[in-house]
């Protein structure tokens, strides 16, 4: 049973770290970068999203924090005992999975779909040659703008369950 949960720990903590970490970076460094770029940002955008897969890897990280920390959540509350639940810890560790449950169906039905929307614009316009026709520029500036207000509630919110799972143990009641 230890190694188990040492290979799930670690999942989790690793994948939570990348999927927290990216969150963060994209909102501080990528997307004001990207405004920055001007015309070029769009084209800088479809890299991340088409050739990089950026969505795929968030995807990917979040989901492996989920699965691993069900597991984990499951062996530590000895298969889900009202016990364990209201203690310290318990409320601490619900508090903190049900913060990143949120922020997984965030990013699941409302910046995926917005990403996968900016890259095939990203396409579009790569594949006329030319500048952006001014329907495609609102258009982009509309998805931008959305993305960032969700990206930042992800990342406040990502922040926040990170520091309840971090210190859910020293919770005491």
């Amino acid at each position: 049973m230890n190694g188990i949960l040492i290979v799930l720990r670690t999942i989790h903590i690793v994948a939570g770290v990348l999927w927290v970490g990216s969150a963060i970076f994209y909102l501080l460094f990528v997307e004001p970068t990207v405004k920055n770029l001007g015309p070029a940002g769009p084209k800088f955008m479809q890299d991340l999203i088409d050739r990089r897969r950026y969505p795929l890897f968030m995807n990917a990280v979040s989901a492996l924090t989920v699965l691993a920390g069900l597991f984990l959540y499951w062996m530590a509350s000895g298969g889900l005992q009202m016990a364990w639940v209201l203690t310290g810890p318990g409320i601490g560790f619900t508090f903190g999975s049900l913060v990143a449950l949120v922020v997984y169906a965030i990013g699941f039905f409302m910046l995926k779909p917005r990403a996968e929307r900016m890259g095939k614009l990203g396409q579009d316009i790569g594949r006329t040659g030319g500048p952006p026709t001014p329907e495609q520029v609102a258009e982009l500036h509309t998805l931008g703008e959305e993305m960032t207000a969700i990206g930042r509630w992800d990342a406040i919110l990502l922040t926040v369950s990170l520091i309840a799972m971090a210190t859910a143990r020293y919770w005491t009641f």
